[in-house]
């Protein structure tokens, strides 16, 4: 499951973003670097790290004095609302910096899918409704305590459909780090299993105040669930690729997935962990032979990077229904006359 990096394709001392060629279809990918983009990786970390871990900062010496003071640690509270939402703060930040409204309008026009994609969501809610269950199912198994009884249907529904606003943070982790982190990764190192689990570290780093918090056996818990986040980071880059990048398509089925401990089906302490880290590895294995079948005996989508797959040429390419404005990659590219503007317009 491991990808071939090429090596990095940039003009000597430049500061500006560096434009390649995309790979051939079905190719390795290429390796990108962050020549010119370091500052938006950069950016994303510190506007989705630092918050969350001062705002915990003040919270862990006395508890108590500083809910009398700002509030509890509820959803109540809009400076956890704040801190929750940075990742798409930071999204947001780097786009306004990059291409101003166009970057912003661009990114709103990924998340509209191809009709092809369509039948990718009921595919990833039934797999993820059935892994929620078989986690269930392996902790009696394994003779790991679980809640006796699952909220029933109604119930059951009603709290589903309340994480949207409960899991708040898991949309702003959506455009944070799976629509600008993830791409930048990809740009990074080239590879679908790097690019996935440093995305998955970071994301790691960013809910760590919170478990540290909530007591010792959450704490212990993190560097499982460090672990867990990575091979999810993993298996979103096979999937992300097959959508154009649409983070759509990492919301639904870790909406889904998230669910099973709300709904009852189980606990989140230690011991689920291994049985997630394992089952989730093993799904992760199959998306990526299924990819690899549909592919011919490759995987055939292109790795998708930021800026590119927000602007015309990606877009247009994969036949997007809203294809992006412009290409900032390469006008910037242009303005400062590097070999790469010249072989981005021989493209």
């Amino acid at each position: 499951m491991s990808d071939t990096t090429v090596s990095e394709n940039s003009a000597s001392g430049s500061t500006t973003p560096e434009v390649t060629t995309p790979a051939p279809e079905g190719g390795k990918p290429a390796r990108l670097g962050l020549r010119g983009y370091r500052k938006h990786a950069w950016t994303v970390m510190l506007w989705a790290i630092l918050p969350l871990w001062i705002l915990i900062g003040f919270y862990a010496p006395d508890y108590e004095y500083m809910a009398g003071i700002i509030g509890e640690m509820s959803m109540a509270n809009p400076f956890i609302i704040f801190v929750l939402n940075t990742p798409a703060i930071a999204a947001l930040v780097v786009l306004l910096s990059y291409d101003g409204w166009r970057g912003v309008a661009n990114f709103g026009r990924s998340l509209v899918p191809r009709r092809k994609d369509l039948v990718w969501i009921p595919v990833l809610v039934a797999i993820m409704a059935a892994y929620i269950w078989v986690i269930r199912y392996l902790c009696i198994l394994f003779g790991i305590e679980v809640p006796a009884e699952p909220l029933g249907p109604v119930d059951g529904l009603l709290k589903f459909l309340s994480l949207i606003v409960m899991e708040i943070g898991m949309l702003a982790i959506g455009a944070g780090f799976f629509g600008i982190f993830l791409p930048l990764m990809n740009r990074a190192t080239g590879s679908r299993i790097w690019g996935g689990a440093l995305t998955g570290l970071g994301i790691a780093v960013f809910v760590a105040p919170g478990m540290l918090l909530s007591g010792p056996e959450q704490a212990v818990a993190w560097p499982l669930y460090a672990v867990q986040l990575s091979v999810l980071g993993i298996s979103m880059n096979l999937l992300l690729p097959v959508t154009k990048g649409n983070t759509w398509f990492f919301i639904i089925p870790f909406w889904v997935s998230a669910s099973g401990s709300h709904l009852g089906l189980y606990e989140f302490k230690l011991d689920t962990q291994y049985i997630q880290i394992v089952l989730w590895a093993a799904l992760t294995v199959v998306l990526y032979l299924v990819l690899k079948a549909r592919g011919g005996g490759k995987l055939a989508d292109e790795l998708h990077t930021f800026p590119e797959y927000l602007e015309n040429e990606y877009t247009t390419r994969q036949g997007a229904p809203f294809p992006g404005q412009g290409d900032r990659s390469k006008e910037t590219a242009a303005v400062s006359g590097t070999p790469a503007a010249a072989e981005a317009g021989t493209a």
